[in-house]
C-alpha cells in the first residue's frame, strides 16, 4: 500500500531561504525519500514556480493569494482569509490521503463542509497571536502597528478552530505545553527540519563575529543596528550578512574600520561564513517558535551569542551564551574571542542536537500520520 499525503504550504517552500519554508522543503524531501506520494497545494505570491518541487511531489498546485483590502478588514485572520480557496479543498477531496497543514495560514479548509480527508493535521511554526503582539510591540510605521495589533487579535480568538485537527504538530517544547494547556486537540511535538545532518568540529579559532538574517523584517534590522552601534565602539570585527536597502545602516557599517557588510546570496556563502565565524550572534524583540537560522549555526559554527527571546523555550539555552542587555554582551563577546571552541564543546552540543535528527523525525511523523 502506498504512502499517500496533502501538504497544504502558505508560501512557496523553494528556495528554503527564511525558516518556515526551510522546515516545509526539508520535511518534502525527507517525506519524498521515505517513498510517500505528495500532493503539494502552495499560495504563490512572488516567489516563483520552482522545478525544484518536483523532484519530491507527484503533483504541485498553485493558488493565487487574494490580498485585497476587503480580506484584512473581516473577522477571520488576514493571513488566513487571503489563503481560502475553493479550488483547494476540490484538489484536497480529489487526492484521498491525509492532510498536513502548514502553519495557522492555511486552515480555512478545516471550517469547510465539504472537506474530506483521512486525518487532518496542522504544523504550527509558531504561536502567530504572540509573534504579531511582537511585531506590533517593534514596528515603527503606525499603519503596520495597527494591523499588526488587530491581526494578534483575531489569530489568538480563530486558533479555537485548530481543535477540529486531529493532532496539532508544535515546532517547540514552549509551543507544545501551550497547546497541551490552552486548545483541546492532541498535539505533539515534532522539531523543525532543516538541511544540515551532523554536527561540524570545527577545531581552529574563527576571525569574526557574524550576524545575519532577512534584513527586510523590522526586528532583523532593529537588531543590526543595535549591533552595529555596540561593535562599532569594540576592536572585534563583526560581518552583518544579508540582503538590505537600509541606507543608514550601510553608512554605519562603512563608517567603521571593524564593520562589514555581505550581500547574502547563496546559501554555500552563508556556510562559509559561518564555518570562518568564532562568534554567531542572535539577536530579537521577539520570543516566537524556534529560530531555525540558530539551528544552523549550531550545527556548522562555533559559539552562539544570544539575547533571551531567541532561545526562550527552545530547549536549546544551554547550548549558547544568553545575555540581557548591551554590557553583558559586550563583556561575553570579549571574552568569547579568546577561547577555543574545545572538543568538550563540541560533543556537548553533538549529544544535544541528536532529538534534531531528520531521518528520526521523519519516522515520528509518518507514525503521527499514520503513513
Amino acid at each position: 500500500m502506498s504512502k499517500k499525503l496533502n501538504i497544504v504550504s502558505f508560501n512557496v517552500p523553494y528556495p528554503p531561504d527564511f525558516g518556515g519554508a526551510i522546515d516545509v522543503f526539508y520535511k518534502l524531501k525527507s517525506l519524498s525519500d521515505e517513498g510517500v506520494r505528495i500532493h503539494l497545494h502552495t499560495f504563490e505570491y512572488g516567489r516563483g514556480r520552482p522545478s525544484e518541487l518536483e523532484k519530491y511531489c507527484e503533483k504541485v498546485f498553485y493558488y493565487k493569494r487574494d490580498q485585497s483590502f476587503f480580506n484584512g478588514i473581516l473577522l477571520s485572520p488576514y493571513i488566513v482569509t487571503s489563503r481560502k480557496n475553493k479550488d483547494l479543498i476540490k484538489n484536497l477531496n480529489a487526492f484521498p490521503a491525509p492532510i498536513l497543514f502548514e502553519g495557522i495560514h492555511t486552515t480555512a479548509p478545516l471550517k469547510s463542509k465539504t472537506l474530506k480527508s483521512e486525518g487532518t493535521y496542522v504544523r504550527m511554526h509558531n504561536l502567530e497571536h504572540d509573534y504579531y503582539k511582537g511585531l506590533f510591540r517593534t514596528e515603527p510605521n503606525i499603519i503596520k502597528k495597527l494591523f499588526y495589533w488587530v491581526e494578534a487579535k483575531r489569530l489568538k480568538r480563530y486558533q479555537k478552530n485548530l481543535n477540529t485537527a486531529d493532532m496539532i504538530l508544535s515546532i517547540s517544547p514552549a509551543d507544545q505545553s501551550y497547546f497541551e494547556v490552552n486548545l483541546k486537540a492532541k498535539s505533539t511535538f515534532i522539531p523543525a527540519f532543516h538541511p544540515n545532518v551532523k554536527v561540524r568540529h570545527l577545531k581552529k579559532k574563527g576571525y569574526f563575529a557574524l550576524f545575519h538574517g532577512d534584513l527586510s523584517i523590522w526586528d532583523n534590522r532593529k537588531a543590526a543596528h543595535f549591533l552595529v552601534g555596540v561593535f562599532g565602539k569594540l576592536d572585534i570585527p563583526l560581518i552583518i550578512a544579508g540582503r538590505t536597502e537600509d541606507k543608514k545602516l550601510l553608512e554605519k557599517i562603512e563608517a567603521a574600520k571593524n564593520l562589514k557588510f555581505i550581500s547574502l546570496e547563496t546559501q554555500d556563502q552563508l556556510d562559509d561564513l559561518l564555518q570562518r565565524a568564532h562568534i554567531n550572534i542572535f539577536w530579537s524583540s521577539n520570543a516566537s517558535g524556534i529560530k531555525i537560522k540558530l539551528l544552523n549555526a549550531l550545527y556548522n559554527g562555533r559559539f552562539c551569542l544570544v539575547n533571551k527571546p531567541v532561545v526562550d523555550g527552545s530547549d536549546l539555552e544551554d547550548l549558547c551564551e544568553v545575555v540581557d542587555d548591551e554590557k553583558s554582551l559586550v563583556y561575553k563577546a570579549i571574552q568569547l574571542m579568546d577561547v577555543e571552541f574545545s572538543d568538550e564543546h563540541y560533543y556537548h552540543r553533538k549529544e544535544k542536537m541528536a532529538p534534531y535528527d531528520n531521518e528520526q523525525n521523519t519516522r515520528r511523523l509518518l507514525e503521527v500520520l499514520k503513513l
